[in-house]
């Protein structure tokens, strides 16, 4: 299900983030599991379920500032990283994510394509 996937995958996100910059050993830290926790409770209660785009791409923000301001600080530093320690998942998320922009393209310039027609018909 695509829920479990990406609550997994950002936990392995703030598992690395955690282990490198707060030298945890034994699992996560109580500010990351928290964060985890939370990442999880919003993923769970996401209003387009499957359907779901990436948090950074949405445009309903539902975390709140300080946690998204932590979320991005793990992602961005976990991110690359990803590479090395979970190569597979790291590629399938740049593939998605390159596959959107492109959906996101071909939208925009449709939009624009109706917009044009519109004015023409006036």
């Amino acid at each position: 299900m695509q829920k479990d996937r990406d609550v997994e995958i950002v936990n392995i996100m703030i598992g690395i983030f955690c282990k490198k910059k707060h030298r945890g050993k034994n699992g996560l830290c109580q500010e990351c599991q928290e964060l985890a926790d939370y990442a999880k409770a919003r993923r769970e209660k996401c209003p387009f379920g499957d359907n779901k785009t990436f948090c950074s791409n949405c445009k309903i923000h539902c975390y709140k500032p300080s946690m998204r301001q932590k979320i991005s600080a793990v992602m961005r530093f976990s991110g690359p990283r990803m590479m090395f320690s979970h190569p597979i998942i790291a590629f399938k998320h740049v593939s998605e994510a390159i596959k959107y922009k492109l959906k996101e393209k071909e939208n925009n310039k449709a939009q624009k394509a109706l917009q044009q027609g519109e004015k023409n018909e006036k």
